[in-house]
């Protein structure tokens, strides 16, 4: 469920391999009407933007809007369908791909725009069955600036995943879950650190699901690019984030870039993070960072984990003896032999495998 968005005033080209090239000026003149639309509705006074994104079973076709005009009508390779509908109020564009449909609305003033948004949902109504589905803007550089691809990622509600935490671990979470970040003295990073299959993912998705209602998710898929040398990308992503939710920044998996020589390794990327989080890059922007790593807490950088620099800083532990056998009698799994120490990855294999694996487990993350 991809939907790749349009970056309105940022002109992004589409990345055209040379097997493609021949399709490079028809890729382009694509884009160029798509840009050239949005730059007349602005000239026309449309000026008041407001989007959504959600899951719809609904069809969507030129009839869909029977009152409009319809500007424009493009169908991708990739099963994306996007149309311009022009309306006397204001301008819509719209796309549908796999079920999952985003719209950007631009009218003559916030009561057009707001009209024109739930018209959408009249006409292409959401799907009921949807509340454990929540939208992500995954981040990356591409060969012509920031790529932007919105994605519905499942995400399981905290009840059904809070059992598969230790005690303080996930008492630290739900006080992170119940926080309205809005109040305290703290910086804007969340820092979450330990052993892979130690739940850190399905964690966030259940955070991202809890709090869809007030914080937007933006994934970034090179963290070492988004705070190294380019500063024109982390810049260009914290600025067109939009003001009226939270936006939580995640990176995962950045060992590298909290170690305690990451100064020498990584040049100025910590330093970048940390202006982000409480320096004045980060001032006056809605902006939380949360950062995951495998390392552990000895192995990072002071700078990191003083005292007063992170929001919350939450340590991922594993199951002792007492705790995995609770755990698994509870999923009806009885006298099993284990280890000393146990990840809940390694306890959902044993629910099959009836034994527990002490290789290396699996690490989650944002699949399918």
């Amino acid at each position: 469920m991809i939907l790749e968005t349009i970056n309105f005033g940022h002109s992004k080209w589409p990345r055209v391999t040379k097997e493609r090239s021949a399709m490079t000026d028809i890729s382009m003149l694509i884009h160029s009407v798509h840009e050239l639309i949005i730059t007349e509705a602005r000239v026309d006074g449309f000026r008041f933007a407001r989007e959504a994104s959600y899951h719809s079973g609904a069809p969507l076709d030129v009839s869909t809007f029977k009152e409009a005009k319809l500007e424009w009508k493009r169908v991708t390779q990739e099963g994306l369908t996007s149309f311009v509908f022009r309306f006397p109020q204001g301008l819509l564009v719209v796309g549908l791909k796999n079920d999952f449909l985003h719209a950007e609305v631009y009218g003559a003033d916030e009561d057009a725009a707001i009209g024109l948004l739930e018209l959408v949902r009249q006409r292409v109504p959401p799907s009921e069955h949807d509340e454990d589905v929540v939208e992500v803007s995954f981040w990356r550089m591409g060969q012509h600036g920031p790529h932007c691809t919105k994605r519905g990622i499942s995400g399981p509600a905290w009840p059904e995943v809070k059992g598969n935490y230790v005690y303080p671990t996930r008492t630290a979470l739900e006080e992170l879950l119940a926080s309205d970040f809005e109040s305290g003295p703290e910086g804007k990073l969340v820092l979450w650190h330990g052993v892979p299959g130690t739940g850190k993912t399905y964690a966030l998705r259940s955070w991202c699901r809890t709090s869809q209602d007030s914080i937007d998710v933006n994934y970034i898929v090179d963290p070492d690019i988004f705070f190294g040398a380019n500063a024109d990308y982390m810049l260009d992503i914290l600025t067109r984030a939009p003001r009226k939710k939270l936006n939580l920044f995640v990176a995962e998996d950045t060992g590298e870039l909290l170690a305690s020589d990451a100064r020498q390794l990584t040049g100025q990327a910590l330093s970048r993070l940390l202006n982000v989080c409480d320096g004045l890059i980060g001032q006056g922007l809605r902006i939380m960072v949360l950062i995951t790593t495998n390392e552990d807490l000895g192995t990072l950088h002071p700078a990191i984990v003083r005292p007063g620099r992170c929001y919350a800083n939450i340590t991922f532990e594993t199951f002792d003896q007492a705790q995995a056998g609770e755990w698994l009698r509870s999923h009806s799994v009885q006298d099993m032999p284990m280890p000393s120490r146990s990840t809940i990855a390694q306890l959902y294999e044993a629910i099959e495998n009836k034994q527990i694996v002490t290789q290396k487990p699996k690490q989650f993350g944002f699949t399918g």
